[in-house]
């Protein structure tokens, strides 16, 4: 490969890098409280559980995708949890395509488990 050639994708490589960088360095900063990560971020189901609801929700901390889980038959909400790997609060590195640390964690609720992603813990 020619010096030039080399040169030059070496330098958009860099580029991109430094911009997408600035991107999360700015979403940090300037995350509006109101601000939810896309749908994607959810983490996925096992099989046999199945979603009931799902929809944003707000309080005092921010904005949370907020999406009610029923497991599979004779699976406790718990189990579902372990299953998803959400005993405890995950935090999700940035994407390429959602440069923000997202947070995952789940709660048992009347049957059904409950989980929660937001970019603030």
């Amino acid at each position: 490969m020619k010096r030039s050639v080399r040169t030059t994708l070496v330098s958009a490589v860099v580029v991109l890098a430094c911009l997408w960088t600035l991107r999360v360095l700015w979403m940090m900063s300037w995350l509006a409280e109101n601000d939810v990560p896309p749908a994607s971020r959810m983490p996925d189901l096992p099989a046999g559980a199945s979603i009931v609801a799902e929809g944003r929700a707000c309080g005092s901390g921010g904005c949370w995708w907020e999406v009610t889980v029923a497991p599979e038959a004779g699976q406790s909400p718990e189990d579902l949890a372990r299953a998803m790997n959400l005993s405890e609060v995950q935090r999700k590195w940035p994407t390429l395509l959602d440069p923000g640390f997202v947070y995952v964690w789940a709660q048992p609720r009347a049957g059904q488990l409950v989980v929660l992603v937001s970019y603030r813990n």
